[in-house]
């Protein structure tokens, strides 16, 4: 019979402290690369395919926006409309509408300016992408 003292001598099923934390290690590695990843904004981008309406003109306080789809709307001037992917660049989270002129992003506080997506500070490393929109009558439409 093979009692579990046994077990334990028998050198070929027992890991050594150091192959134990190298596995442990690298597969925390693996995890924590994949949650720093830029973040994959497909799903966000497939939602607001071109001719999508994304917002009324009315809908978009000027200073201000609104996230629809994956994207944030904004008005930075009246009558100006700009879009931006809505997933900060540090890690795939999505940033809020603009208060005070500012996109914030709620896990790490990256700030992008309003007017042009541009970094103002944060962990992110550089600015908001922009997404081509129109205003067709009172609809703001992704070009």
């Amino acid at each position: 019979m093979y009692d579990g003292q046994e077990f334990l001598r028998d050198k070929r099923w027992c890991l050594s402290r150091r192959t134990l934390l190298t596995g442990a290690g690298a597969l925390g590695a693996a995890g924590l690369l994949s949650a720093c990843g830029a973040g994959d904004s497909s799903a966000s981008r497939a939602a607001a395919a071109p001719g999508t309406v994304l917002a009324r003109t009315g809908d978009v306080p000027v200073g201000g926006g609104t996230v629809v789809d994956g994207v944030l709307v904004v008005q930075a001037e009246a009558g100006t409309f700009t879009a931006y992917d809505a997933t900060c660049p540090h890690q795939g989270v999505r940033v809020g509408a603009p208060r005070d002129g500012v996109i914030t992003c709620p896990a790490h506080n990256s700030t992008f300016a309003v007017g042009d997506g541009s970094r103002l500070g944060g962990s992110a490393t550089r600015g908001l992408t922009e997404i081509p929109v129109r205003v067709d009558g009172t609809d703001i439409v992704r070009a």
